[in-house]
C-alpha cells in the first residue's frame, strides 16, 4: 500500500513539500549543491537549466518562402527531340505553381553573377574550363562531344545554363542559412547531383546541391548540413565530395537493383558509409525492387532518416529533389505520390530551424514532376499535407536494405544501438548455425550484379525509356485523380485556435486539503507564458458555442454517475479528486470549451489548436473517475466528432505520464478511435495501479488492435527513451491507420521536475516534436488538449512548445545522443511482439545478425560448415574464418 500511495496523484506525498513545490526548483542553488559533490563528467549536464533552450525562442521573426528559378530554355538536345533532361521539366511546374498562385506568396529571388572561383570550391579548374570551352564547339561537333560523358549533352548555352542553376541555389541557399528567409525552392535545371569533382554525368555539369553546402559552411552560416537526395537516381558526385567529412551529412534513397540501375555503382550500396572523419556520415539506401510506395518510402524516413537527422541535428537542410521517384516517371517506375514530399518536409521542419533548401534534380514525367514541385512548395509555406496511402506492410526487399542500412551504421550512431544483434553462426548445433528466422531476424548479405563494359564512348540518344501513348494517358489520370482528391481535402490557412475561460479557475480544494498540484496556477502559467511568446496575439481564440455539453457527457459516461458528478451528489472528496461549488460547472465549461474547439477545426475556422482546460479527463471512465478527473474530455470530444460529424478514424495520442486509464476502457471496443499511450508502469505498480496499461491490451472485438500501450517498467527516462518509441512505434502505426483528425492528450508531468514525474526528466522541446511530426497526418486537423503537469514552469513552456510547432515556428531540438534505458528496448520489443501482425509497418524492426557478408561469402560459409559437419568441427572455426565482419553482439 506504501508504493501504490507514494505515485498516486494527490496521495500521501502531497503533503511532502520538498518534493511537490509547485514553483521552479532556484536553478543556481542545485547546481551550487551539485558542483560540491564534485560530478563527474558524465553527469555534468544536471548543471544545465532544462529550460534554456526554449526560454531562447521567445521571439518569433516572420520570415517568408524564397523562390528561384532558371528554365534554361536554351539548353536542350539539338539531335534528339525526347531526350528526357529538356526545357518541359521547368515549364510544366511553373505553369502548375502558376494555377494555384504559390509564386505569389514567395519572396522572388535574383541571383547575383558569382566569380569562377566559386565554382572552384567543389570542381577543377580543368572541369570548369572544358565546360567553357563548350561554347565554341559547332553543332556538328555537340553531339561527339557528349559521347564523352556518361549521359550528357551539351549545347553552346551548356555553359550559362549550368552557371546560372548553381548561382540560384547558392544564392536561395545563403538567404535561408543567414535568416532572411525561413525556406525557399529553386526550380532549375540543369540537375547538379551527378556531377562529380572532375566529370560530367548524368544530365549534370555542376553540382548545384553540393556548391551550396560548401558555400554555406565556409561563410560561416552552417556548421553542420544535411542533404537528402530522393532523387530515383544515386548522386555519387555528391557522395564524393563529401565522403571523407563529418561537417556534411549525405543521405540518399535511390534505386539500385543491387547494381543493375544506371549509375551501377558498387558505392551505391549500403555498406558505403564514409571514410576517415566522415565514417558514418554517408547514408545508401539502395531499393532493390520498383514499384514502391509511399509507404515503403516512409518507413525509410521514419526508421532511418528522422532518428539519424535528429541525432545529427543540422544547421541547414538541403534537399536533392528528384521527382523521378514519383509515379508515372519512366525513369523511376516507382509510385510515390507528390503529396509524399509534402510530407517529408513536414517531417525534417522541426530541424535547423526550419532552413531547408530545395533543388530540383531529375523527374521526367513531367505533370508528375509539377504536382511533385507544389506539394514541396505547399509544404515549405506550411499548407497542410494531404494524407498519403500507408498500405498495411513494407516491400519485403526494403526491410532488408533498411536493416542492413542500420547494421552498417550501427558503431556511428548511438540511435541504431538500440537494435539488438544476435551471434552468427549462431551458438547452437552445427547444422542449425546458419539458419536466420526471416521474420524476425536479419543477415546484412549484400549482392551487387552488375558487369561493366569496356566504354569508349557513351550513347547519346535512345538509351532511356519512353512511356507508351497508354502509358502516358494511365498516368496522367492517376496525377489528375490525385489532384481532384487535394481539392476535395480543401486549402486550411494556419490558424492555431485555443480555447481558455477564468470560469476553469473556480474550480479549487474546498479549505486545506494540503498542496495538491491539480490547481488553477496550471491554467494561469500556461497563459502567460503564451503572452511571454506572444503566441495569444497570433492564435485565434475560440468563443464557447451554444450546445449542449451534459448530453455529450453522458453520451459517453454512464447515466447516473454523470448525473451525479453533475448535480455534485453521492461524491466524496478525495485525495486525488476534490470539488467545490463551482466544480460541477468548472466540468461543463471544459467539456464546452473542447467540443467548440473540435467542431471549429472541423468547420476549417482554425486548422489546429490547443485546449487549455481543466479538470484532465484521460482517468476518467465510464461509471467512475480518479486522479482529479470526472469526465474523459478527449473521449467525449471524439465521439462528437465521429457521431455528429461523421468521422470514421480518430487517433489520441497520450503522452500523460499516467496511464489513461479512462480513455483505454472507454474506447477499447472501438475501430474509430486508435487509442496510444506512453506511460509509466512499473508492473502496476504506478497510478493508476492497473494491469490494464500493460502492453498486452490490446482492444477487444471491433477495437481489437486499435489499442496501444507502451508501458515502462523500470528507471526514469529522458527524451532519448521517449523519441525512441516515438520513431518505432507511435509515428508508423498513426501513418498506417492513416486517422481523419488527431486528439493530444497532452500531459507534461513526465516533463523536469514534475512532482508527479518521479525523476522522469523531459525538457519542453521534446513535446514540441512530438506535436511537429504529428503535423503531416488528418490534413493538419490536431487538438492538444492538457491533461496532467503539475510543475508550473515545465507545464507551461511544454504546452507553449506545442502551440508554437502548430504554428509553423522555430523549435529548439533536443539532444537525441544519448543511450536508450535497457527497459525502454524491452518495452519497444514487447509492444512489437503483440502489434506486428495487425500492423505490418512493424516488421520493418528485426533482430540484426552480428556478422554481414556478400553472397558469394555466404556461399563460402555454407561450404565451409558441411565441410566442418564432415569433421566434426566447431562453429567457432565458422566464426574465425569470417571474422573481419562480426559485429560485438550485446
Amino acid at each position: 500500500m506504501a508504493d501504490r500511495e507514494k505515485n498516486t496523484p494527490g496521495a500521501s506525498n502531497i503533503s511532502n513539500k520538498s518534493t511537490t513545490n509547485i514553483s521552479r526548483p532556484k536553478l543556481k542553488d542545485l547546481i551550487a549543491e551539485r558542483r560540491k559533490q564534485k560530478l563527474t563528467d558524465s553527469n555534468q549536464s544536471e548543471l544545465m537549466d532544462p529550460f534554456e533552450a526554449v526560454n531562447k525562442y521567445k521571439s518569433n521573426v516572420e520570415r517568408r518562402t524564397g523562390y528561384v528559378e532558371e528554365e534554361s530554355p536554351e539548353h536542350f538536345c539539338k539531335w534528339d527531340p525526347l531526350y528526357p533532361e529538356n526545357a518541359e521539366r521547368v515549364a510544366c511546374p511553373k505553369r502548375r505553381l502558376a494555377a494555384l498562385k504559390l509564386r505569389e506568396r514567395c519572396v522572388n529571388i535574383v541571383p547575383t553573377e558569382l566569380p569562377d572561383r566559386a565554382f572552384l570550391k567543389l570542381h577543377t579548374k580543368n572541369l570548369y574550363e572544358k565546360l567553357k570551352a563548350i561554347r565554341s564547339v559547332t553543332d556538328d561537333q555537340l553531339e561527339h562531344e557528349s559521347s564523352k560523358f556518361d549521359s550528357v549533352y551539351f549545347t553552346q548555352h551548356t555553359f550559362s545554363a549550368a552557371k546560372l542553376a548553381a548561382e540560384a541555389a547558392i544564392a536561395l541557399t545563403l538567404e535561408v542559412a543567414k535568416g532572411n528567409l525561413k525556406n525557399g525552392f529553386a526550380l532549375i535545371r540543369p540537375p547538379g547531383h551527378h556531377a562529380m569533382v572532375d566529370e560530367f554525368c548524368g544530365y549534370c555539369f555542376l553540382n548545384n546541391v553540393a556548391l551550396a553546402a560548401q558555400t554555406a559552411i565556409d561563410e560561416g552560416l552552417a556548421k553542420k548540413v544535411l542533404i537528402v537526395d530522393h532523387d530515383v537516381h544515386h548522386g555519387q558526385g555528391i557522395q564524393r565530395m563529401f565522403y571523407d567529412r563529418n561537417d556534411v551529412l549525405y543521405f540518399s534513397i535511390h534505386r539500385y537493383e543491387h547494381g543493375l540501375f544506371w549509375p551501377n555503382l558498387r558505392e551505391s550500396e549500403s555498406d558505403y558509409v564514409g571514410e576517415g572523419a566522415g565514417k558514418g556520415y554517408n547514408i545508401n539506401i539502395p531499393l532493390n525492387e520498383t514499384g514502391l510506395t509511399d509507404a515503403d518510402y516512409l518507413a525509410i524516413v521514419l526508421n532511418v532518416l528522422l532518428p539519424v537527422a535528429y541525432e545529427f541535428k543540422p544547421d541547414l537542410i538541403l534537399i536533392s529533389a528528384g521527382y523521378d521517384s514519383a509515379l508515372g516517371c519512366p525513369e523511376g517506375e516507382m509510385l510515390v505520390t507528390p503529396h509524399f514530399y509534402s510530407h517529408l518536409i513536414t517531417l525534417l521542419s522541426g530541424l535547423a530551424n526550419g532552413k531547408i533548401v530545395v533543388c530540383l534534380e531529375g523527374g521526367y514525367f513531367p505533370e508528375s514532376v509539377a504536382e511533385g514541385v507544389a506539394c514541396t512548395l505547399k509544404a515549405l509555406l506550411g499548407d497542410a499535407c494531404h494524407p498519403i496511402s500507408a498500405k498495411p506492410e513494407i516491400n519485403s526487399s526494403l526491410i532488408e536494405v533498411i536493416n542492413n542500412t542500420k547494421y552498417f551504421l550501427r558503431d556511428y550512431w548511438e540511435c541504431f544501438k538500440q537494435d539488438s544483434l544476435f551471434s552468427y553462426p549462431k551458438n547452437v548445433e552445427l547444422q542449425n548455425c546458419l539458419d536466420v528466422d526471416k521474420t524476425s531476424e536479419h543477415l546484412s548479405c549484400l549482392s551487387y550484379k552488375f558487369v561493366p563494359k569496356e566504354m569508349t564512348e557513351f550513347e547519346t540518344t535512345g538509351f532511356y525509356p519512353i512511356r507508351t501513348e497508354d502509358e502516358v494517358k494511365m498516368y496522367l489520370k492517376m496525377v489528375n485523380d490525385l489532384r481532384n482528391e487535394y481539392l476535395i481535402t480543401g486549402e486550411k490557412p494556419n490558424v492555431v485556435g485555443y480555447v481558455y475561460d477564468d470560469f476553469l479557475l473556480k474550480h479549487k480544494p474546498a479549505g486545506d486539503h494540503g498542496n495538491i498540484p491539480e490547481r488553477p496556477e496550471r491554467l494561469l502559467e500556461i497563459i502567460k507564458t503564451f503572452d511571454q511568446f506572444d503566441l495569444l496575439k497570433r492564435c485565434k481564440k475560440i468563443q464557447e458555442s451554444d450546445r449542449d455539453p451534459a448530453k455529450w457527457i453522458k453520451i459517453v459516461h454512464q447515466e447516473n454517475y454523470a448525473g451525479d458528478i453533475l448535480a455534485q451528489k453521492n461524491v466524496e472528496q478525495r485525495p486525488d479528486w476534490f470539488f467545490n461549488a463551482d466544480t460541477a460547472k468548472c466540468v461543463l465549461k471544459c467539456v464546452s470549451n473542447i467540443l467548440s474547439l473540435a467542431e471549429s477545426i472541423h468547420e476549417g475556422h482554425v486548422r489546429s489548436g490547443v485546449a487549455v482546460v481543466r479538470p484532465p479527463g484521460h482517468h476518467a471512465c465510464f461509471d467512475e473517475a480518479s486522479g482529479f478527473c470526472f469526465v474523459n474530455n478527449v473521449v467525449i470530444a471524439a465521439e462528437y466528432l465521429i457521431r455528429e460529424k461523421n468521422y470514421k478514424r480518430i487517433l489520441i495520442v497520450d503522452f500523460d505520464i499516467h496511464h489513461g486509464n479512462g480513455t483505454q476502457r472507454l474506447t477499447y471496443d472501438k475501430k474509430e478511435i486508435m487509442y496510444i499511450s506512453i506511460h509509466r508502469f512499473d508492473k502496476a505498480k504506478y497510478f493508476p495501479f492497473s494491469p490494464e496499461a500493460n502492453y498486452t491490451y490490446t482492444g477487444e472485438k471491433e477495437g481489437d488492435g486499435y489499442n496501444i500501450n507502451i508501458p515502462f517498467n523500470k528507471g526514469n527516462k529522458t527524451e532519448h527513451d521517449y523519441w525512441t518509441v516515438w520513431l518505432k512505434l507511435v509515428l508508423p502505426l498513426a501513418y498506417s491507420y492513416n486517422p481523419e483528425f488527431v486528439i493530444v492528450s497532452a500531459g507534461f508531468d513526465a516533463a523536469y521536475f514534475d512532482p508527479l514525474g518521479n525523476g522522469y526528466k523531459l525538457t519542453p522541446e521534446i513535446y514540441g516534436h512530438f506535436v511537429q511530426t504529428l503535423k503531416p497526418l488528418a490534413c493538419g486537423k490536431l487538438l492538444v488538449a492538457l491533461e496532467g503537469g503539475y510543475h508550473l514552469e515545465s507545464t507551461a513552456l511544454s504546452m507553449t512548445m506545442c502551440a508554437k510547432a502548430l504554428l509553423g515556428d522555430d523549435l529548439p531540438v533536443p539532444k537525441l545522443s544519448g543511450k536508450v534505458d535497457p527497459d525502454t528496448r524491452e518495452t519497444i520489443q514487447n509492444v512489437l511482439s503483440v502489434h506486428q501482425e495487425k500492423w505490418k509497418v512493424l516488421r520493418v524492426n528485426k533482430k540484426i545478425a552480428g556478422f554481414s557478408c556478400t553472397e558469394e561469402e555466404q556461399q563460402l560459409l555454407e561450404e565451409a560448415c558441411r565441410e566442418e559437419m564432415c569433421k566434426k568441427g566447431t562453429v567457432e572455426n565458422l566464426r574465425r574464418m569470417f571474422k573481419k565482419n562480426i559485429k560485438n553482439v550485446e
